[in-house]
């Protein structure tokens, strides 16, 4: 009754009261959690339906470089392959811990276990964020777009863990073809690579 009275007054006076619905059933919400993947470009003029990722993976993010692709499913899982157009030299960008040009999506396996929720690709690099803020880099660190210095050489094969932000998490991140741009969760800005034209 006390609830009865509570809710005339919500619903005006001229309204009846509305009967309590803490004993109603909740209704049950269903969204598809499934997605598509179509490329084209080189030489395919229409979008071609991608089917290379494992059956029942859906993606999530879709991120496209000059030299590769890379795609973070549902599953918070990173498949890379490479874009063949114009055979260009790999530099370890795909993560697999080689040069192969793997031409259909391949799962970067070294990151099994990581929840990866963003993926950014430069034109010869790769770097990714795990849902809590940790970020991997790999491939060509020739401007510096690795995140170490060099201090692992030109060529970085596998995913990299960056230390410098160990304390600090990654929110987002951004890549150009040389540089790299990151936004922390203290709202902090980040960047490194190629500085000319002082980018």
């Amino acid at each position: 009754r006390e609830m009865e009275e509570k809710v005339t007054l919500l619903n005006g006076p001229n309204k009846r009261p509305r009967s309590s619905t803490m004993n109603e059933a909740p209704i049950a919400v269903v969204t598809s959690r499934t997605s598509e993947v179509y490329v084209w470009g080189g030489g395919k003029s229409t979008p071609q339906k991608l089917d290379a990722i494992k059956s029942g993976c859906s993606a999530r993010q879709v991120c496209a470089g000059n030299t590769h692709f890379a795609v973070v499913t549902v599953e918070k899982e990173l498949y890379t392959w490479v874009n063949m157009q114009g055979g260009t030299k790999l530099h370890g960008q795909l993560g697999h811990g080689d040069r192969a040009s793997y031409r259909q999506p391949k799962h970067v396996e070294k990151l099994q276990g990581k929840a990866i929720r963003q993926v950014s690709c430069g034109d010869d690099f790769t770097v990714c964020i795990t849902d809590e803020g940790q970020m991997y880099a790999f491939g060509s660190d020739y401007y510096g777009c690795i995140g170490v210095d060099k201090a692992y050489g030109s060529e970085v094969l596998e995913p990299l863990q960056l230390d410098f932000f160990l304390t600090n998490p990654v929110e987002q991140v951004s890549c150009g073809d040389n540089h790299v741009a990151v936004l922390t969760r203290n709202r902090e800005v980040y960047t490194w690579g190629c500085g000319e034209y002082g980018r």
